[in-house]
């Protein structure tokens, strides 16, 4: 036998017993799109999974950020991408559940034009304060009073339009009757670092976007969104107690591929995901920044975002004044 003969002998019986090896596995990298910017939350999370993948299937795979749209511009490239398994998307409960509501022109349908693999992690938000931004806005109640008595002056940063902390931003407004300016950006790491410049005073964001400025002492805490403190920062209380009644949102993420790929091709990425979770360093490292991990199937994460799916739905219709 020749050896280029054994060489290739090998390689086929090295595939073989892996379910829904591509047989363009050893010569096409398997590439993940973001669609957000490197540095933000969103980006930081997908990576924070996307490396652990790596390990357990054996190969490299290959991060690309295309951010724009609120995450619809790179998913768009997930849509186009040829269903070979060779390619999949980092998504949001804003790419899935928001944008279709927010944006006229609409080049995918990300129920009909996306197969969900499966969920990442459930992650809090918090409100952060820059207290050197406005002169005398220290905490929630003064920030409260100064854009009561000037309505629209008191501006907001965001991770773009229809992203979580948007909606979120767009909700305390409409919750308690205050009128902030809502400032977008490119990208929760673009957001924050206007925050922390001081040029815009407040955000409520994704907790692994804000957890080290505010460990730093340069961003206050000023409340969680979610019903219960978060155990991670147990002196910040939830918006209830401070007065604001139904203020309760979380964000969610997961991967996805492109319409067309094979179970087998899915199953595979989706077995991967869920055995990288299941370390404990991983999952602590999620944890840490504010994200619990959630392990589940294919089946299971498409009927999670069709659950919640009418719930943003509704969120949006209720800001939707809210720029």
């Amino acid at each position: 036998m020749q050896r280029r003969d054994w060489l290739a002998l090998m390689g086929a019986i090295a595939t073989m017993g892996l379910p829904g090896a591509s047989a363009l596995a050893s010569t096409t990298p398997l590439t993940v799109v973001v669609p957000f910017p490197p540095g933000g939350g969103g980006d930081t999370l997908a990576r924070a999974a996307i490396d652990p993948v790596a390990k357990v299937l054996g190969e490299k795979v290959v991060v690309v950020n295309r951010p724009g749209a609120g995450g619809n511009i790179g998913t768009s490239q997930v849509v186009r991408a040829p269903a070979d398994g060779r390619t999949f998307g980092y998504v949001t409960n804003g790419i899935y559940c928001v944008n279709p509501h927010l944006y006229g022109t609409k080049t995918f349908d990300p129920m009909k034009d996306l197969m969900p693999v499966g969920q990442l992690s459930v992650i809090s938000l918090v409100m952060v304060l820059n207290p050197k931004a406005i002169a005398g806005v220290t905490d929630f109640a003064s920030l409260l009073e100064k854009a009561r008595m000037a309505p629209g002056s008191v501006p907001f940063a965001s991770a773009g339009v229809g992203t979580t902390s948007h909606m979120a931003g767009a909700l305390l407004s409409e919750r308690t009757g205050i009128d902030f300016q809502h400032i977008p950006h490119a990208g929760g790491a673009a957001a924050i670092t206007e925050v922390l410049a001081g040029r815009i005073p407040f955000m409520i964001d994704v907790m692994p976007n804000v957890m080290p400025h505010i460990q730093a002492g340069t961003l206050k805490a000023l409340a969680v969104t979610t019903p219960e403190r978060s155990p991670l920062l147990p002196d910040v209380p939830v918006f209830a107690e401070l007065g604001v009644k139904d203020c309760t949102l979380f964000a969610w993420d997961g991967f996805v591929a492109p319409k067309g790929t094979s179970a087998a091709d899915i199953d595979r990425f989706s077995k991967a995901l869920n055995k990288a979770l299941a370390e404990p360093d991983v999952a602590q490292r999620f944890k840490k920044r504010g994200a619990i991990t959630v392990q589940d199937t294919p089946t299971e994460f498409a009927a999670f975002v069709k659950d919640e799916a009418p719930r943003w739905e509704a969120l949006v219709k209720t800001v939707r004044s809210t720029k």
